[in-house]
Formats: structure tokens, C-alpha cells, sequence
């Protein structure tokens, strides 16, 4: 995928106007959709499911400020 932060919808319109596609039907619309979802959720990182998970994943992101100053 392009950018993660483009909503699939236009996404999917960008790539239609860019083809000419006469034949595209509705199931061809759905696993696009299915795919485009599955790449997406592909690049984030699972949720965690108890307190222990939580703060592991906590403690491993570095969050900076807006000066780019590390976050403490």
C-alpha cells in the first residue's frame, strides 16, 4: 500500500480512474476491499490483551514531542 493514512475508499477510486476497467463487478470490488484491508491491518501492531503486554508495548514505542524532543 501507498500511504497508510489514505482512507481505502480513495484509495480504491484513485486506481479505477487511473484503468479503464469495463468488466470489474461487484466481487471483484469486495476482494479488493478484503485485500486492501488485510495489507493494511498487516502493517499495525497487534492489541494487547493484558496489563503485562501493554506496558511491553508501552516501554518499546519512543514517543518524541513536537520540537522532536524525546518524551519521558
Amino acid at each position: 500500500m501507498e500511504d497508510l493514512r489514505e482512507r481505502p475508499r480513495k484509495l480504491k477510486h484513485k486506481e479505477l480512474r487511473s484503468q479503464y476497467l469495463d468488466t470489474l463487478t461487484y466481487k471483484d470490488t469486495r476482494n479488493i476491499s478484503r485485500h486492501m484491508h488485510k495489507a493494511h491491518s498487516s502493517h499495525l501492531l497487534p492489541i494487547p490483551t493484558d496489563t503485562e503486554e501493554t506496558h511491553e508495548a508501552l516501554s518499546a514505542v519512543q514517543v518524541l514531542t513536537s520540537s522532536t524532543e524525546l518524551a519521558c
